[in-house]
């Protein structure tokens, strides 16, 4: 055999050597690792949480650490669903509607449930999970309540979130909190052991879950609900349709009483609260622009113990073109954990000065190859404008027209002006194009926005007297503002004209007689029926 020969036997012999040894070690580092993890699942335990979203809380529910989780007391479920109902004076005829809801009541569910399966039965929660990337703490306890370890989350990112190694077959408490917030979740005090730890100083929108959960091995789902701790009050002020005007000025609404902030303790959920917050809590509205019907707030945070005797003051509030101060409206249920709907709709009491109805319903008719309508023998081919006319004495505070039956526009004048530029069309498909729609965006023969559901054409809808189909109110200084229902005899939402057509101002008279003229273009089928009345104000009885 030559050199060459034998030296490329050599590097290959020398190569091959060397594979099998590579091939020796990485056998032998598997198997250690094999054996490691073999020895983790025997004797330890992953625990993966699971934010499932936020729940109200109640006191007695059994919330707290060593009570059993997902019993409710009656008692308290039952304060938590009042509704409280009062009516405020407001002056000058005009009265407030103020209706407390708890909208969290129906929330009051079992707050986490664990398994040593990779499923865990999911628990109810009946309100909106986290805003993605709010930050929480989970801090676990040994069963003789020395501090083991914690985790910070954030929320939507617990799936790719290592989990917690813990000893399978022993019991742990399990702390969760957070303060809603994206950037900082606070520390605990003392947290060495769990009867000395704390959270302190909390000013936050406090939420918290605790519970006792005694491990498997392998991998446990912790499917965590935290708990508000501490109350929030949404405030809604609303327009009566009745009431003419917009709500043009909100300044200085305060909640009180609150305080500062409040501490936590760990071991029994307890609160004590810190230094009474004199200012009070400000319930915070959106820019009004040139005025607006509904105005809804940003959640109030409330930190304080149980109390009926909470007040919302209005420092300064400007509505339907009066200004009024200092408007307080008293006795408002604060308890902590619940979230409240406070809504206060404000109305106008007044009287009619006179009514005049109108009741005219004509079937399509054809005359000479041409449709169109009968009124009292006479014939109005579709294209031309039936009306009446009536007389409304002055009246201090407007004019309301209320339609129970249309088919299918309408149009007016008072003295000699146009209710709208152009006939208001609710019908699709009829002679003109539909110029009118829900303030929401709805539209008869068309989708309600609130649920899916389709609008009926509105010739085919009814109203009542008392629940009209479509209601117009003029006010005193001539503004439009014209509603409508969405069902038959239904609640009353604003409309707008839209594709060019819009209300003009009319010049109302207060001290003298106006001249009404109810006006229908003829197209087919012609109906429209309902009573229109000037309207004086009185005082709320």
């Amino acid at each position: 055999m030559s050199t060459n020969m034998k030296m490329k036997h050599y590097r290959n012999l020398k190569n091959f050597i060397m594979l099998g040894c590579i091939i020796m070690v990485a056998s032998t580092l598997y198997s250690c690792k094999k054996s490691d993890e073999n020895t983790i699942a025997a004797e330890q335990t992953m625990v993966k949480i699971n934010l499932q979203g936020v729940a109200a809380y109640i006191e007695g529910e059994g919330n707290a650490v060593g009570q059993k989780q997902g019993s409710v007391n009656a008692s308290a479920a039952r304060d938590a669903s009042e509704v409280q109902e009062m009516t405020v004076p407001f002056g000058n005829g005009t009265s407030i509607d103020v209706v407390l809801t708890n909208s969290s009541a129906a929330a009051v569910k079992k707050g986490l449930v664990a398994s040593s399966s990779t499923t865990a039965t999911t628990p109810q929660v009946t309100e909106k999970p986290l805003d993605a990337g709010v930050k929480y703490k989970v801090v676990v306890y040994d069963e003789q309540g020395n501090y083991v370890t914690e985790k910070t989350y954030s929320y939507g990112g617990e799936a790719v979130s290592e989990g917690i190694v813990l000893d399978a077959g022993k019991t742990y408490t399990f702390i969760a909190y957070s303060t809603n917030s994206t950037s900082t979740v606070p520390s605990i005090n003392s947290q060495g052991t769990l009867t000395t730890a704390s959270l302190n100083n909390i000013s936050g929108d406090l939420m918290y879950f605790a519970s006792k959960l005694k491990l498997n091995s392998g991998v446990n789902n912790l499917n965590v609900v935290l708990k508000h701790r501490f109350s929030q009050i949404t405030t809604t002020l609303t327009m009566d349709a009745n009431m003419t005007g917009a709500i043009t000025k909100i300044e200085n609404a305060v909640f009180k009483p609150s305080h500062l902030s409040a501490n936590l303790k760990l071991s029994d959920e307890a609160l004590t609260y810190n230094g009474l917050n004199d200012a009070g809590v400000l319930a915070q509205f959106p820019a009004l622009g040139i005025g607006l019907r509904t105005v809804v707030s940003t959640p109030s945070l409330l930190i304080h113990p149980a109390t009926n005797a909470g007040t919302l003051k209005l420092g300064s509030l400007t509505i339907d073109g009066e200004t009024k101060s200092n408007v307080t409206i008293p006795n408002v249920n604060i308890n902590p954990g619940q979230k409240y709907d406070l809504k206060l709709n404000f109305k106008t009491c007044t009287q009619d000065v006179t009514s005049d109805g109108l009741n005219w319903s004509y079937p399509a008719v054809t005359v000479g190859g041409k449709t169109g309508i009968r009124v009292d023998g006479v014939f109005y081919r579709n294209g031309t404008t039936i009306s009446k006319n009536f007389t409304a004495p002055a009246a201090d505070y407007g004019f309301v027209f209320d339609i129970t039956e249309l088919d299918n526009a309408f149009n007016m004048e008072i003295n000699g002006v146009k209710l709208a530029k152009n006939e208001i069309q609710f019908e699709v498909g009829a002679s003109s194009a539909q110029n009118i729609q829900f303030l929401d965006g709805s539209k008869y023969a068309g989708t309600n926005v609130q649920t899916g559901k389709r609008i009926d054409q509105v010739y085919n809808m009814q109203g009542t007297a008392a629940n009209p189909l479509i209601k117009l109110v003029i006010s005193r200084t001539g503004k439009v503002t014209m509603f409508g229902s969405k069902i038959n005899g239904g609640p009353l939402y604003e409309l707008v004209l839209v594709n060019g057509n819009a209300f003009n101002t009319f010049p109302w008279g207060s001290t003298q007689n106006n001249t009404v003229k109810v006006t229908q273009l003829v197209d087919g089928r012609t109906i429209i029926k309902g009573i229109g009345a000037g309207k004086k104000k009185i005082p709320c009885s």
